[in-house]
């Protein structure tokens, strides 16, 4: 009896879906599975309901990756998976900001910085994975000597920019760092008599990422195997530039 009722059951549910689909009809069962079903893609883009702009969202890896598309200097934001309260997943920063909210139904908001309380957002379509650009030793070097005039111009002083050599496989994210490292000083421009005695940054390699003051240094710890998970976020550089506390 009991399996005689599943089959009449499950024999409901398609032809409610499919009748929905013959006739071109909104059909909010049908709709709300299609939107889970894609939800389940781990890599693609999305939409924003407000703008209508795009993001990539890629959930590949151990950790998701997000980066929007109509923004060239835009940083890829290294997201780190929780349960969210009342079910579904919650992917926050390295700082504890959430930026995006997924129900287990598939229901996705966007937590942009423009948008604070939030924007639903839709999946639009597949992508690809979120990799750092390959680069060569020169073009490390010149961005660390860009963003040495980048500071200056930022603080009004000269501070210096130390790295140490990464391997060729790591050399995109220790440029990448250095994008990050000007994005968060101009985060940090209106603070930047807080800053007036720091005189060097320094980006080492580590076992993991890291970010912290060491008398008038700032340094930065990044770990390249990891990728974009390898490396502070700004808001989170932006926090240690402006904390009190300094190591001795």
């Amino acid at each position: 009896m009991l399996f005689g009722m599943t089959r009449l059951l499950i024999a409901i549910l398609a032809t409610v879906l499919c009748a929905g689909a013959a006739t071109g009809l909104q059909n909010p069962l049908r709709d709300r599975l299609l939107r889970h079903d894609r939800t389940q893609e781990t890599i693609g883009w999305y939409q924003r309901a407000d703008t209508g702009a795009f993001f990539l969202f890629d959930r590949s890896g151990t950790v998701a990756l997000l980066r929007d598309r109509d923004d060239e200097a835009a940083e890829v934001l290294v997201l780190f998976g929780n349960r969210a309260p009342g079910g579904g997943n919650s992917f926050v920063t390295d700082t504890g900001r959430e930026v995006i909210r997924m129900t287990g139904l598939g229901g996705t908001t966007y937590f942009p910085a423009d948008a604070p309380d939030g924007v639903i957002a839709e999946y639009a379509s597949p992508a690809g994975s979120l990799v750092p650009s390959p680069r060569s030793p020169d073009e490390v070097r010149l961005r660390a000597e860009e963003l040495v005039e980048d500071i200056a111009r930022i603080l009004n002083h000269d501070v210096t920019v130390e790295y140490a050599p990464a391997p060729r496989a790591g050399l995109g994210i220790q440029y990448d760092t250095f994008q990050v490292l000007e994005r968060a000083f101009r985060l940090t421009q209106s603070e930047r008599r807080s800053l007036r005695d720091l005189q060097q940054v320094e980006v080492t390699t580590g076992d993991q990422p890291a970010a912290y003051k060491l008398g008038n240094s700032l340094i930065i710890v990044i770990a390249p195997e990891f990728g974009f998970a390898g490396r502070p976020s700004s808001e989170f550089i932006v926090q240690v530039l402006l904390s009190e506390a300094t190591q001795n």
